[in-house]
């Protein structure tokens, strides 16, 4: 495992697994213990996702001690404001069976963002938190919350072959922030298995395209959360560290940008406005 270092001392471990959408018992149970069977220990959920009682309590269940993994979830914005933040994480807390979180983070830009951010900053001082992020920010909107407090220690945001971010991302490793992908296979979509480029080199390694784009992001700095409830892929996923991509073979990927996403972009006003409050 590649672990890579927060701007606040932490470090975390470039591969994680993401639950979004894991909201059968039994599907997280057996998603937790084949991580843990395969060297995970990291697991990335949200309040939003409501499963942080089905991750809490697999992880509660499993002979891991806690120092062991990490967690990482997330406030939705219509509980950002000092009261409501400290209500969703509290509620986090008891959801996730821990008495600390090591990761927190904003779940997009939104009303009263500020507010959420300074009870960030309490819960950190305290102990609570270990390190505080955000997810789906841009660059303006990063700029305009270092203008308040503590730097995000990382950004989540969608990022795959098809879709780079390259601009933010520079932005973000100047500025000795994590770049944290989520949706790093692009739920397989848009033919990106069947991609040439990735189908040539993955036979090089005897690896599977899935396995070449979580490979390229890990090498440009970038820490992956794929999510699988599948044991085969869970393990196929993590096991990405015995080969390393060549400069040229990191370029050929990067020519795969087409911007393509299949979610809502940091900057779009409409689904801010959604789901935030007015």
């Amino acid at each position: 495992m590649i672990y890579f270092k927060l701007n606040d001392g932490n470090k975390v471990p470039a591969l994680g697994l993401g639950t979004y959408k894991i909201t059968d018992r039994k599907d997280m149970e057996e998603a937790v213990q084949a991580a843990f069977e395969n060297g995970y220990t990291y697991f990335d959920t949200a309040a939003f996702y409501e499963n942080e009682d089905l991750l809490g309590l697999s992880l509660k269940n499993s002979p891991k001690k806690r120092e062991d993994y990490q967690i990482a979830t997330k406030v939705w914005p219509t509980m950002f404001g000092e009261s409501l933040t400290k209500k969703s994480i509290d509620n986090s807390l008891k959801a996730l069976q821990t008495d600390y979180i090591d990761i927190i983070h904003l779940h997009w830009y939104g009303k009263y963002f500020d507010q959420a951010w300074k009870v960030f900053e309490d819960y950190k001082r305290q102990g609570i938190v270990k390190s505080i992020a955000v997810c789906n920010f841009n660059q303006e909107q990063l700029n305009e919350l270092s203008k308040i407090g503590q730097k995000p220690v990382m950004d989540q945001l969608e990022s795959n072959p098809y879709l780079q971010n390259n601009d933010l991302v520079s932005y973000l490793n100047d500025n000795k922030i994590i770049h944290q992908a989520w949706s790093p296979l692009a739920r397989g979509k848009d033919g990106i298995f069947n991609d040439p480029i990735l189908v040539k080199i993955s036979k090089k390694y005897n690896k599977s395209p899935a396995q070449l784009a979580l490979r390229w992001n890990i090498q440009r700095q970038t820490m992956v959360i794929p999510k699988s409830l599948h044991k085969n892929r869970i393990k196929e996923n993590i096991s990405i560290f015995d080969f390393t991509l060549t400069n040229e073979e990191m370029e050929q990927i990067k020519s795969l940008d087409k911007n393509l996403s299949h979610s809502h972009r940091p900057d779009d006003e409409a689904w801010l406005k959604e789901i935030g409050r007015s």
